[in-house]
């Protein structure tokens, strides 16, 4: 009775004392109350701190002893490597973990001064300790905080959005470990047989329980951080939009603070010219350093007195990438001295453009203030597309960083290599630094321009209208609300609440009608002209001919009509359920009515995408021979010789076999065959032939014409003349063979060469 009495406590008392300890392991929060509903009062900041500087200190003592020599060899019975693997990588993230969240509340405490100061500077504040009229660079000043802080803010806010998504997450897991680690405890003491593998199970769950409590409480503290940061920017906000708000109703912008915008850019300019200078210094430097690491590698990679090449050796290895890191280093620095440059041009805009806004501020006559938007609209789209290109530098400069570090991860610390390795890295990161520079005006010069524009939009707005003309527009108002909130029509929509489908009574107003008809035209006709400016494009470089380019926008814009309607649908909440009483006659009807229609609209647009057949090309289907002059959705324009226009299906493509005449080029070999007197000199006959073939100025000279020998016939000889013609609108075929004929009948006549009497036809094509 005894026995088994002990072997029920046993377990109950390890587990009451695990429990405990694991309830102690999370710093700042209350732990569960056993025996009363009133929460205890949560530890102190300074008890907090004190305890997790403890297990930083047990973390790295147990850490060394883990370390040491023959660790391994030490453990219990059962423990494997891994299991000391996994131990010191709980153990590391316990000292990092814990360092971390000393980090956090010592920023809490900075974030609540923050928070109170800004609050009382929110209560204080009563207005501006300068005399009105307010300078516009002061404006700006504000202005400017104010961009920063709604950054901050958007910023805060986003880490909170993510660290409660992930907060809940990682408390689960602590909860697991937790359950974890009792069971542990439990087996523990109800089998304690072997206690060295008990107390590794139970140190090694504790550490693993203990990581996983200090990251759920270090991500509570961080949320804390950032609610008060959000909030302190959010005060800080209000107040500037106040003072913004305040200094705009009476400022002026004078010539003495114009020119103290100009001394400000001139002092960065020079500024800038003395960091150049350093820049291209540093660069004759970089190039001396580079000749002579070539020459090192030069006298490394000389062939051996036999002729032979030098092997592979880690000193050539190590000499090629020092040339490499050498040659990145002049090139980062001719890039950083190019972008310096770039800045230095980009610090001549301010003036200018500020001396535009004064223009503007001063409401001088159209003209002047017609030119200083205009400039300012044109430095504006200059520095969109200059932040463009420096995004695009940004990017490719960080492509190239983290092919280095990728580079670097694969090679040992005691490695020589990794010395010319990391100048690389040094050298681009150089360059990222410079660019992030550049990126950083752009954007700040971009950004005030765009907010100057709009201002200035915004000061030509109407004036607001006057008493009468408000009733007016409020009767008004109220009956076009009438007639916009009519219920056009209803109809019952299913939903699930609960595990229960109910139906519900939904109403389509006229306002939802005149918003979706509205929104359909508006979207359908911004991408028609989105749609118009891509084919002009696309037919202006030469990628698709024109009547291709129009099919295939044709069926785009079927597509995207499609699509917006379905949208519009979605918008009103009507489902297309309730057009499923039309659906099987609909589909019925429109298959039997335009199978042939559909056959050939999807014949064109096959035919429009193999690019087989092509606006110009000069074909024969069907026995019909002509030029192709348009390859629209069902049917295709054949231009006969004649003049006459076929319209062919274009179904018969891809059913008939068709010869393309111009399929690959349009060049096309002909023949004529000619009959001589038996007698004639075959030299002079061929010579002849030749060269008339050679004089006609519609034969093409490459290929060069070829005369052959064909025959003897009973009484002449038989020859033949190939040449090469091109199909374009000033060859005809006929008429060439027909000039021919005329040019070697005449040749013949002057040499003295006879036709054989008995061949009723002597020239034959």
């Amino acid at each position: 009775m005894k026995n088994s009495f002990q072997r029920w406590l046993a377990p109950l008392l390890v587990l009451l004392v695990f429990s405990s300890q694991v309830q102690a392991q999370i710093p700042g929060l209350p732990t569960k109350a056993v025996a009363t509903e009133q929460a205890p009062t949560p530890e102190k900041s300074e008890d907090t701190e004190a305890r997790l500087q403890l297990w930083i200190k047990e973390a790295r003592a147990t850490l060394a002893r883990l370390n040491e020599p023959g660790a391994e060899t030490q453990l219990p019975p059962g423990v494997d490597s891994g299991a000391l693997a996994d131990h010191r990588r709980h153990l590391e993230q316990i000292i990092l973990t814990a360092n971390r969240h000393l980090k956090v509340l010592a920023s809490t405490g900075e974030a609540r001064k923050a928070l109170e100061a800004a609050r009382a500077a929110n209560a204080q504040w009563t207005g501006f300790s300068e005399q009105p009229p307010f300078s516009i660079l002061m404006i700006d000043e504000l202005v400017n905080q104010q961009d920063a802080i709604k950054d901050k803010l958007a910023s805060y806010q986003s880490s909170l959005e993510l660290f409660g998504r992930t907060l809940s997450g990682i408390q689960e897991e602590a909860r697991l470990a937790e359950e974890a680690s009792r069971r542990t405890a439990t087996e523990a003491a109800r089998n304690p047989s072997d206690d060295s593998v008990t107390k590794w199970r139970i140190t090694a769950d504790q550490a693993k329980s203990r990581v996983l409590a200090l990251r759920a409480t270090s991500l509570q503290s961080n949320v804390s951080l950032l609610q008060d940061q959000a909030e302190t920017a959010r005060i800080q906000l209000s107040l500037l939009n106040h003072q913004i708000e305040m200094a705009k109703k009476n400022s002026s912008f004078s010539e003495k603070e114009l020119a103290q915008v100009r001394k400000a850019a001139t002092d960065r300019q020079a500024m800038l010219r003395k960091e150049i200078a350093a820049t291209r210094k540093l660069q004759q430097d970089a190039i001396a350093a580079r000749a002579r690491l070539q020459a090192t590698l030069d006298s490394l990679l000389k062939p051996t007195a036999e002729g032979a090449l030098p092997q592979q050796t880690p000193d050539l290895s190590i000499a090629t990438l020092k040339v490499e890191a050498a040659e990145t280093r002049v090139e980062a620095l001719q890039f950083i001295a190019e972008t310096l440059e770039s800045l230095s041009q980009l610090e001549s805009f301010w003036p200018d453009n500020y001396q535009y806004r004064k223009t503007l501020t001063e409401h001088r006559a159209h003209t002047a203030n017609e030119d200083a938007l205009r400039s300012l609209r044109l430095n504006y789209d200059r520095l969109t597309a200059w932040d463009v290109v420096a995004a695009n530098e940004l990017a490719a400069i960080n492509a190239d960083i983290s092919k280095q570090e990728s580079r670097a991860t694969s090679i040992a610390a005691e490695d020589p290599r990794l010395v010319p390795i990391n100048d690389q890295r040094a050298a681009l990161w150089d360059k990222l630094a410079v660019e992030q520079r550049l990126a950083q005006s752009v954007s700040s010069q971009r950004r005030m321009l765009k907010r100057w524009l709009a201002e200035w939009d915004q000061s030509k707005t109407s004036a607001p209208l006057t008493e009468t003309l408000s009733t007016a527009a409020s009767s008004t108002w109220r009956f076009l609300k009438q007639i916009w909130t009519f219920v056009a029509f209803q109809y019952d929509d299913t939903v699930m609440i609960g595990g229960l489908l109910i139906t519900e009574k939904r109403s389509v107003t006229l306002g939802d009608f005149f918003v979706a008809i509205f929104s359909f035209g508006i979207a359908y006709y911004i991408l028609n002209r989105i749609k118009n400016r891509l084919q002009a494009a696309v037919v202006e470089h030469g990628y698709l001919a024109e009547a291709q380019a129009r099919t295939l926008s044709n069926w785009l814009m079927i597509v995207v009509g499609f699509l917006l309607a379905v949208a519009t649908l979605h918008y009103l909440e009507i489902p297309l359920t309730i057009f499923a009483f039309l659906g099987g006659a609909l589909v019925i009807g429109l298959g039997f009515g335009t199978q042939t229609l559909i056959k050939n609209f999807i014949s064109g647009i096959i035919v429009l995408f193999e690019r087989k057949i092509r606006v110009g090309d000069i074909v024969d289907v069907g026995g019909i021979s002509g030029t192709i002059t348009e390859i629209n959705t069902r049917s295709s324009v054949l231009h006969g010789g004649d003049g006459k226009e076929t319209l062919v299906p274009n179904s018969l493509f891809l059913e008939n076999r068709v010869t393309n005449l111009t399929l690959a080029n349009r060049r096309v070999r002909r023949m004529l065959k000619v009959h001589v007197a038996l007698g004639s000199s075959p030299q002079e006959v061929s010579e002849i032939l030749k060269a008339c073939a050679e004089r006609h100025g519609l034969v093409l000279k490459d290929p060069a014409p070829i005369v052959t020998f064909e025959d003897f016939a009973e009484n002449a000889f038989e020859f033949a003349i190939y040449y090469w013609t091109e199909f374009n609108d000033r060859t005809n075929a006929n008429v060439v063979a027909s000039d021919m004929r005329f040019m070697i009948e005449k040749g013949f006549a002057e040499a003295g060469i006879r036709f054989p009497n008995t061949t009723p036809s002597n020239l034959t094509p």
